[in-house]
This record gives structure tokens, sequence and C-alpha cells, in this order.
């Protein structure tokens, strides 16, 4: 079997396992307010500590992905963030809880920066589109299998909650794999090289720029739709159920947008998927008390999750447009810090619900929605025409 197709699987299940981990907690929202004393603020703080640790762990393994190599920065990533939900699982009080959480999402950070970048660098010229939205469908898997985990447990979750977050810590049975059949990309050469990050900053500023706006948009619907559901009275089993089939069709969103975006323009795709959002977002979480029923947010949530679909393209977008001696770096900084906006967004809509009453929750959601819609929509039509050259400086030895 050929390097990339084992690097391309064992990525996408190091991504499936992180964004498991990531959101396999919103579902016990409501058990963890109990048994810790929280209130939704709170938890949405706990929530999107786990973003916010991405962007440590983007910038220090990204550095790292570039110089010891992306194999082993992998599996530290991978073995780390399912190491800490396992001990976030079964935190004695709240202080632990919030630490595990934070380190948690340190080393989801570096699994991302290394595992994208690996598939992507071995892939042929013809299929990196679509090895990289392989690899991003990870996400819609990794989500769907919460759904179903949810479904699962849904009966003795109350009594079982600690055994549910515990299931986060099976990504750990991937390091043998990633051991054994991935191999590295990093390239041993006799000279060193000086990197001028400042001559990214520009493309550097427009993909984090998207990448935020794609963040808060993602986590605006997805991270609070427990609580949405709860709030427009959604059954439970209805919940793991959508959850379930809206990130399978999610997964297979990604392979097609990855793929078309191998023989069509990525910006174009881009604004397609623009516009599915806008038209799924509204339906998905309405704020007329007409518009709530199943059939209606069902079909929204489904709408809205395939045609965010074109995610892959904007880290594929600054892989192109950088060279290999800063791409992990660059993309880690960029993807990471997208989720660190995305959190500090989740918080805010968190803070807003504490203020002004749990059942605003969907006015809040849909406006950072849309207002981060448009922020991917202004990252994208000012992305530089070309992409930079390498800018880097041989020093010998």
């Amino acid at each position: 079997m050929k390097s990339y197709i084992h690097s391309t699987i064992s990525s996408s299940l190091a991504w499936a396992g992180n964004i498991y981990d990531l959101l396999l907690i919103t579902y016990v929202y409501g058990i963890l307010e109990n048994m810790f004393n929280l209130n939704y603020f709170e938890i949405s703080i706990l929530f999107a500590l786990g973003l916010i640790g991405r962007v440590l762990g983007g910038m220090v393994f990204g550095k790292y992905a570039d110089t010891i190599g992306r194999k082993p920065v992998l599996m530290i990533g991978t073995g780390g963030y399912a190491l800490f939900q396992g001990l976030m699982a079964f935190s004695p009080n709240v202080i632990l809880l919030f630490i595990f959480r934070l380190i948690e999402g340190i080393f989801m950070g570096a699994e991302w920066t290394a595992g994208t970048v690996i598939a992507y660098e071995q892939a042929p010229r013809s299929l990196k589109g679509f090895v990289t939205g392989i690899v991003q469908a990870g996400y819609g898997i990794g989500y769907s299998l919460t759904g179903v985990t949810y479904l699962i447990f849904i009966s003795s979750i109350a009594n079982n909650w600690r055994i549910f977050l515990l299931t986060g810590a099976l990504p750990l049975l991937l390091l043998p794999y990633i051991q054994l059949k991935v191999e590295d990309t990093k390239e041993q050469g006799s000279s060193k090289i000086a990197i001028r990050y400042k001559e990214y900053m520009g493309v550097l500023l427009k993909a984090t720029l998207g990448m935020s706006g794609m963040f808060t948009a993602y986590f605006a619907v997805f991270g609070n739709y427990t609580e949405v559901a709860e709030v427009d009275h959604l059954p439970a089993y209805v919940l793991g159920i959508l959850m379930t089939i809206a990130n399978i069709v999610l997964a297979f969103s990604f392979i097609l947008f990855g793929r078309l975006a191998d023989r069509y323009d990525k910006k174009k795709l881009i604004y397609i998927g623009l516009i599915g959002l806008m038209i799924g977002l509204p339906f998905a979480v309405p704020l007329l008390s007409t518009m709530i029923n199943a059939v209606g947010m069902s079909a929204g949530v489904i709408i809205f999750a395939f045609f965010t679909g074109f995610w892959p393209l904007m880290p594929l977008l600054l892989a192109d447009a950088v060279p290999a001696e800063v791409r992990g770096f660059l993309s880690g900084f960029a993807y990471n810090a997208g989720g660190f906006v995305g959190g500090i967004a989740d918080i805010i809509i968190g803070l807003l619900t504490l203020i002004y009453g749990i059942n605003t929750i969907s006015r809040w959601v849909d406006g950072f929605g849309f207002a981060s819609i448009l922020l991917v929509l202004v990252s994208v039509i000012t992305w530089p025409r070309s992409g930079a050259k390498a800018k880097v400086i041989m020093i010998e030895h």
C-alpha cells in the first residue's frame, strides 16, 4: 500500500478522535453542571478551553513538526489528547476538570498541525484536495460517532457519564499503526534554513480570518445545539440521530468539496458553501416559534452540515500558498487561532445566555453565525491572487 494512503488513514482517524473528544462533553453539559456546581457560562468556558489550548499546541508543536518531523508530532498529539480525555473523565474536582481540558486542547492542536500536513505532503499532486477532504472528513466521522455513543448510553448516561467520556481515550489504539505504517515527510539535509515568517503575514492574516469565521459559525451552532434542542423541546433521541446523520453528511461533503477543489476554483466553491450556510442556519436554529419543529430543524442542520464541507478548502489555500519549511507552523497557527476565536465566541454566547436567559440562546447563535459567515466572505474576497513564494535563507554549515 502506498505511503500516502497510510498517512491519510491515520490522519483521518486521529482527527476523528480529536473532534470526538472535543464535542463529547456537549452531551453531558447538564450532568457536569450538577456534578461540579457550574452554570452554562462556566460550561461554555470548559468547552472553549479545548479550542484555546489548540492555539498553544498549534504554535509550539507546529514548529516542532517543521523541524523534527510530522510523524512524531502526530503521535504525541494523538496520544496526548486521548490520555487527557481519559483523565478528564475521572476528574475528582472542577479545577482538575478545567486543567485537563486545557491540556487536552494543546495536544489536539499538535495532532491537527502534523496530521493534515503529512497527508497533504505525501499525496500525489492531482489528489491533494481529495486527500485533504478525506482527512477533514474525520471531523464529521468523529462528531457522528459522538451521536452513536450518546444513543448507546442514553438510558444510563446519568450514572455512567464518566464511562461515556472515557470512550474518548480509544485513539490511543492508533499509535502502533502510526508508528509501524506511516512514513515521515521531514527531509534531512546538510543546510540549515532560517525562516522569515514576517514575509507570510499577509496570507497568514487572511487564513486566520477565514478560519476564525468558519470555527465561529460551526461552534456557534454545534457547540450549543444540545442546549438549543432542549430549549426548543427536541426529543433526546432525535438529537442523537440528527447529530449522527448530519455529521455523516458532513464527512461526505468534506470529501466531495476536497475532490471538487482538484478540478474547480477553490474560491468559487467556498462562495457556494457560504450561500448554503446562510440558507440552512435560520432553519437549524429558528428564531420564530412557527419554525420550531423537528422536521424543519433537522433539515436545517443537515443543510448547514453539508455546506460546511467547504471547510478543507481554506487550509488547502494556505498550504498551496506557502513552502514546506513553514507549512506546519503557519497552518497550525492559522487553524488553531481560528479555533481560539471560535472558543471565545462560544464563551460570549454563554455569557449572553447567563445575562438574558437560556431561552435567548437561538438569537445569539444565529447572530454569531451570520456575522462569522460574513467574516469568511471578506477573507476569501481579499485572498491574494497568487500564492506566496518560498522566502527562506539557506545557511551553510
